[in-house]
Parts: C-alpha cells; sequence; structure tokens
C-alpha cells in the first residue's frame, strides 16, 4: 500500500490532475518527508525515493521501438549509445505494402533482352516472393549525417554503424556480444535479408566511438515483407558497352554525363516512347574528391542529399546513339580537379511503398580540364547525339556557340541530301542499289559521320603527349585564348615551321573553326574510321564516296578503336568517355561509321 501511494505520488506532477484529492495525497506526502522531486527524461525515467533502496523500486526499461512495414524512421545517435528496435509478429503477418509506380519496362523479359540498367529497375520493381506462413523480412539502414573529423587533415571517414539482429524473446536487446545476427554497413548503407520469420524481431542500432571525430550519428531504419526499402547497386551485370552510367566529357568547370541505355525496346514500341515522354526519374550527385564531406555515406541516398555538394544543373531524357538515355550537365566545378558523380533513383512515393528509400548506383569518377579552349555543348537541332566539348574561346556564350557548330553542320548537309535525291530510292527492291541498305541507311550515315568531322571533340592542349590518340590542332595561330605567345621552336617541336604550314597540325579540321571561333592551339580526339567505312558501305557507288588509306592521310584524319580493351580512342557521337579518356561505344556493340575523302579531315 505504501508503495503504491509513493509510485502515485512520484507520478503526480506529471499527469493532468483530474482526482479532487491530488493536493491533499502531496501534502501528506511533503509532511513526511519521504518525496523528492526528480527530473522526468522523455526517454528514460528513474524515481528516487528517500528510504529505498534502488533493487527495490527497479529501473523502468527502455521499450524497442515498433517498426511498421514499409515505413522508415529516423533518429540521432550520439556515440557510444545504442537504441533498439522491434519488428513484431502481426506486422510480419500484415497485409503487404503499395506497389511503386510502374516505370516503363517488360517486367517477363530476359536478361538478353535489356541493358544493364534496365535488368537494375526490373529488380527493383519487382515484388519478392514470400512462402506460406513464412515471410522474408528485408531490413535496410541508411547513414544520413556522422560526426566530422577533429583532424587537420582527413583521410577516411568515421566507423560505420553497428547494427544487431536476435529473433529470440529472451534477447530482446542484442548488441556485439548477444546475437543472433549482425549487419554489414559500408559506405553509409547495410540490408539484411531474414529468410522463413515467424515471431518478433529486434534490432540494436549502436554508434561506435572515436577520439578523432565529434558530433552524433543520424540514420534512416526500415524493414519490410515485401522487398529492401533502399538499394544499392555495385555494377556487377556491366561491361564496358553497357554500364548504368557513363561519362561524356568534361570541360574546365563543366561535365556533361548520362545513364547508360534505358531500355533495349525498339525506337517504335511503347516502351520506348513512354521513356521519351517520361519525367526525369534519376538524379545526380557530384563531389570533389578532396572534400570528405561525403566520405563512408556514398551509398545512401539520405546522406548523398544531406552532404554532397553538388547537383545537376540540367536533366533532361536525349535520344544518344538511337537509345533512350537520361543526360545530366553539371556545372559550378573546378579546373584540373577529381569528382565521384553517383546517381540516384529517389521517388516521393510515401510510407508503405515498396522501396520507397531508393536506390543508389556504384561511383564513377571524371576529371575536369585544364586548358579554356574546350567547352561543352548538348542539346543541338541537327546533330542531336552531340554531348561533348568541342573548341571554343573565352567569350562565346555555350548556347551560341552549339547553334554555329549545328548550322554550319545542317548547311553542310544541304548539298548531299540533293545529290541523294538524285538516286531512285522508292523502288522495287530489285531497282535498288542494294538490297541489304537502302537510302535512309546512307542518310543516317552520312548525317552521323557528318557530324563528327564538323564538329570535332576537343582535348586539353597540354594532355601528356603519349595520348597518341589526340592530334595537335591549330599550332599554326601560335596563341593561346590567354593570351599566351608561343616562340619559335626547334624543328622537333610541334610548334616547328614545318608544322605550323602543315594542314593536319597548322588549322583546325575546319577553316569556319579558326575564322568564327578562334580557340587557338588544342587537340582533337579523330573521328572513328569505322565512321568513313560504315558510309562507303551504305550509299550508292554512284555518290563516289570513298575512304583514306593507311599511311595515306588515314591516320591524321581517323582514330581507330582499341580491341585489347574494347576502348575506343576516337570520338563516336553518341559514345561515351572511359577513364583513360576514350570514347566506348553504345551497348548494341557496334554502330556504323563514316567519311568522306573529299574533306581530308
Amino acid at each position: 500500500m505504501i508503495f503504491t501511494l509513493l509510485a502515485q505520488a512520484a507520478n503526480a506532477d506529471t499527469v493532468v490532475h483530474e482526482d479532487h484529492n491530488h493536493h491533499r495525497l502531496l501534502n501528506i506526502l511533503n509532511q513526511h518527508d519521504v518525496f523528492e522531486q526528480t527530473e522526468v527524461k522523455a526517454s528514460k525515467y528513474e524515481p528516487d525515493f528517500a528510504g529505498l533502496d534502488r533493487a527495490i523500486i527497479g529501473r523502468v526499461p527502455e521499450v524497442p521501438t515498433p517498426l511498421d512495414n514499409n515505413v522508415p524512421k529516423s533518429k540521432d545517435i550520439a556515440q557510444g549509445d545504442i537504441q533498439y528496435w522491434r519488428f513484431p509478429r502481426e506486422t510480419l503477418q500484415g497485409p503487404h505494402g503499395q506497389s511503386a509506380p510502374n516505370l516503363p519496362l517488360n517486367l517477363s523479359a530476359t536478361e538478353t533482352e535489356t541493358t544493364c540498367l534496365e535488368r537494375d529497375l526490373i529488380q527493383l520493381m519487382t515484388k519478392l516472393n514470400t512462402t506460406g506462413n513464412a515471410r522474408y523480412l528485408y531490413l535496410t539502414i541508411s547513414t544520413c549525417d556522422q560526426p566530422t573529423s577533429t583532424a587537420l587533415r582527413q583521410t577516411s571517414g568515421p566507423a560505420q554503424l553497428e547494427v544487431y539482429i536476435s529473433h529470440s524473446r529472451d534477447n530482446q536487446k542484442p548488441d556485439n556480444g548477444r546475437n543472433d545476427w549482425n549487419m554489414t554497413i559500408d559506405g553509409g548503407y547495410g540490408n539484411l535479408t531474414l529468410p522463413n520469420i515467424t515471431d518478433d524481431i529486434w534490432i540494436g542500432v549502436r554508434a561506435p566511438t572515436s577520439n578523432d571525430f565529434k558530433g552524433i550519428y543520424h540514420y534512416e531504419l526500415a524493414a519490410s515483407i515485401d522487398a529492401p526499402y533502399a538499394t544499392y547497386f555495385v555494377g556487377k551485370n556491366q561491361t564496358p558497352w553497357d554500364t548504368e552510367i557513363e561519362v561524356w566529357d568534361t570541360d574546365t568547370n563543366s561535365s556533361v554525363l548520362g545513364t547508360g541505355p534505358i531500355t533495349k525496346a525498339a525506337p517504335d514500341s511503347d516502351i520506348f516512347g513512354q521513356w521519351m515522354k517520361k519525367e526525369t526519374p534519376f538524379r545526380l550527385y557530384v563531389h570533389n574528391q578532396a572534400d570528405p564531406a561525403i566520405l563512408g555515406l556514398q551509398k545512401s541516398v539520405c546522406g548523398l542529399r544531406n552532404l554532397a555538394k553538388i547537383r545537376e544543373s540540367d536533366n533532361r531524357m536525349v535520344k544518344i546513339g538511337g537509345q533512350p538515355k537520361q543526360l545530366f550537365y553539371v556545372k559550378g566545378l573546378n579546373r584540373s580537379s577529381r569528382y565521384n558523380a553517383i546517381m540516384t533513383l529517389e521517388r516521393p512515393l510515401g510510407n508503405l511503398t515498396i522501396g520507397g528509400g531508393g536506390a543508389v548506383w556504384k561511383t564513377t569518377n571524371f576529371t575536369t580540364k585544364s586548358d579554356n579552349n574546350c567547352q561543352i555543348i548538348y542539346n543541338l537541332t541537327f546533330c542531336t547525339d552531340v554531348a561533348y566539348a568541342v573548341p571554343s574561346n573565352s567569350t562565346t556564350d555555350m548556347n551560341e556557340l552549339a547553334r554555329t557548330y549545328d548550322d554550319f553542320a545542317n548547311d553542310s548537309y544541304q548539298g548531299f541530301n540533293k545529290s541523294l535525291q538524285q538516286i531512285p530510292c522508292d523502288t522495287t527492291p530489285s531497282a535498288q542499289y542494294s538490297l541489304a541498305r537502302n537510302c535512309q541507311d546512307c542518310a543516317d550515315a552520312y548525317r552521323t559521320w557528318l557530324c563528327a568531322v564538323t564538329i570535332p571533340r576537343c582535348a586539353d592542349f597540354s594532355s601528356p603527349s603519349n595520348f597518341t590518340h589526340l592530334l595537335p590542332r591549330n599550332v599554326g595561330a601560335r596563341t593561346f585564348i590567354n593570351g599566351t605567345t608561343v616562340p619559335s621552336e626547334p624543328k622537333d617541336s610541334i610548334f616547328s615551321e614545318e608544322n605550323k604550314n602543315t594542314t593536319y597540325y597548322g588549322k583546325s579540321r575546319n577553316t569556319m573553326i579558326d575564322q568564327k571561333i578562334n580557340p587557338g592551339p588544342y587537340k582533337e580526339m579523330l573521328p572513328c574510321k569505322d565512321l568513313c567505312y560504315h558510309l562507303t558501305q551504305s550509299c550508292p557507288a554512284a555518290l563516289e564516296f570513298a575512304c583514306p588509306l593507311e599511311g595515306k592521310g588515314l591516320n591524321f584524319s581517323y582514330g581507330h578503336w582499341r580491341k585489347g580493351d574494347r576502348e575506343w580512342l576516337c570520338n563516336w557521337p553518341g559514345g561515351r568517355l572511359s577513364s583513360g579518356g576514350a570514347r566506348i561505344g553504345a551497348s548494341w556493340c557496334f554502330m556504323a561509321f563514316m567519311l568522306i575523302v573529299a574533306l581530308y579531315l
């Protein structure tokens, strides 16, 4: 009776005073000097009564926070603390979550019928199977913030959070010493699939301690009976021809990147058309590698959202290389700097949605250029596959530069178009110039070739000399756009008088570039020679197209791809930039190429 009275009094100030005897009860206790005012804490209450031993009163235990299906819960956690969660059996046996809004996918397509990115999306959108009354439980954790380094020079992030799981009612507070499973966390992301679960699951989240870092962690924990709430893709399905994200090119302060081919569906299919009309689903985070802020968080959507410094300035659906892709244009970068680029799929789907935590793809790296006479252009009207750096100057606006090149290519195309109209294209198959190719094939081949040779891909003049696939151009200008003048050099120098007067070194590929743009000396990644070969194969002999020969102009006009590494060391509009500075082809492995000997180029 006394204990009951004391316990009621201890809680008296924390409840609404609805009892009319409340004040009398307090007076009685105060007269006997057995009650002391205690501090009430939101997370833990410890009563303290005079004359009673701690073991008699006991401690109010911390109750594990319940988790709901597909509903993320987030908390701050101090270094050294551990917090407990529970996924109840009732929820385990409850209804499934809501399916996410479908992306344009053929969920029954086989691996050979899909691209690498398409397979990832199908995996993400497909609800995983359950069996009988026993279900899978998918646990995911994402670190959204973390302690900051106290060191003058940080080389790594803080230690990752620790997660321990128990399925025993005798161990409702699992930790490092007592658990049935522990979750591996890397890059701020961890996931664990528990099979055949029939009862409550208890989870402990612990924050490690370090004297080298100060501050707290913040994390998001989610459980699902349907599929992982958040996903990280390691890129295990990718090949040099088929990746999730591609670096197309850079200049000194910007970069253009894109997704890999989103689908293998035919251009006239509903899936292809839906992708081209769809609002852009992917996001891109870019971070300077010299800034350690995201070290340890690069696999976490919420971590990237909070701490990555740069987002894309423009993103849009484009048809590049004949396939639907999403383009990302990023500006505000530093010259000669290395960056991480991380693509995510983030959908504001709300609670109860399967996979609502989104997805993160493996980090891609790129380096910005150092010279200032190459500038990225994209979104051209005629040369739609062009999305790379071209010879430029320090004053021309990007949109104006794009129009100058695109208009020049379009004007150059008109003469060919008139010649092609003289060919009997709309006739019976037996009367056509080829049973394998038609006039549309010829027009497409010429257009692709023309855009590559009239809009050269620009590289730093200061690029290493062992990058033999880059050809010096316009050395006859002798003056860089920063005003630096090159003095007379010995005969073996690229700036010798002999090279100054040589067509392929002394000038740009097209006189329009030197006359209208005046970029100064630069290097060019030559168009792929396969462009020329495909042009001659696709067009009628009456047009008299031919390619230069090896040793007789070809090496100064066209580049070639290196078969050993499956890397393109030449410019292929619609391809991408590899880590070694090469252009890499699209996933369908061999796009045709073209060239005309008349332009020498």
